[in-house]
């Protein structure tokens, strides 16, 4: 059994300390600029990008978190790191789409990993049979 994720105090200072961090433009981090669903205000998270197949995604490892529920509702968002941002558009992807993805950056980012509820060294079909936990976003540059 994974740990469950919950947004404390420590969670909050390393987000600012990502955010610092994707702001100066290091690292491949990035901040994710959302219309809040219900206040309608931008929110900023920081995320991880991952490149397969020439495709991008943003893969959510904690589950249904806020920024989840931004863009399924407003799909429109903007990515930027350093100076530079873009305008894109998220898709949501599932199953086939999403299992690799999930794999890959699970492979990649190790901190998550504590949340992601996966059996030890696991295979693709284990990510297949999870991925629905673990929310995908094919990215779309629009402008």
């Amino acid at each position: 059994m994974s740990e469950r994720y919950e947004v404390t105090a420590m969670t909050r200072w390393v987000n600012r300390i990502t955010s610092l961090f994707a702001r100066s433009g290091r690292g491949r981090t990035e901040l994710l600029l959302t219309t809040g669903r219900k206040s309608g205000q931008t929110r900023l998270v920081p995320v991880s990008p991952i490149e397969i197949e020439g495709n991008e995604y943003l893969v959510a490892p904690y589950g249904e978190v806020s920024w989840v529920r931004n863009v399924r509702a407003d799909p429109q968002a903007t990515l930027r790191h350093g100076s530079r941002g873009r305008e894109v558009t998220l898709h949501e992807v599932d199953g086939e789409e999403a299992a690799p993805v999930v794999a890959a950056y699970y492979s990649r980012e190790t901190y998550p990993r504590k949340y992601m509820d996966v059996p030890a060294d696991p295979s693709l079909d284990d990510f297949g049979r999870a991925a629905h936990r673990f929310p995908v976003f094919r990215v779309e540059t629009t402008a």
